[in-house]
């Protein structure tokens, strides 16, 4: 009996060890995307988490959410008529970004 206890014990441990590490290896990363001119949001502005196919569009509020893996990496924002910014993300969890209009994009 306490040989089937010590297994039953051992066995938990190990899978709430697995448990812990399988949701330590994403994060959720979101912020705000405004007008670095007048600071009013920033709707259908693209998210990308660099190198991947990760990413997300900015609602009407400016606001964007996506899920990366825990370990650093690039956001790239971009939008058509704004400057496309590239953001390290380190360790952060919120990440707000003003972009700049591109006038030269623009007058194209």
């Amino acid at each position: 009996m306490q040989l089937n206890l010590r297994k039953s014990f051992a066995l938990l441990g190990v899978l709430v060890f697995y448990v812990l590490v399988a949701s330590a290896q994403e994060r959720v990363v979101s912020g705000k995307v405004t007008d670095a001119s007048d600071g009013s949001e920033l709707p259908g502005v693209n998210v990308l988490f660099k190198g991947t196919t990760v990413g997300a569009v900015s609602n009407i509020d400016g606001e964007y959410s996506l899920n990366i893996p825990s370990a650093g990496g690039t956001l790239v924002f971009s939008s058509i008529g704004y400057i496309s910014q590239e953001i390290e993300i380190g360790n952060q969890t919120i990440i707000d970004v003003a972009m700049a209009l591109d006038v030269t994009q623009l007058s194209e």
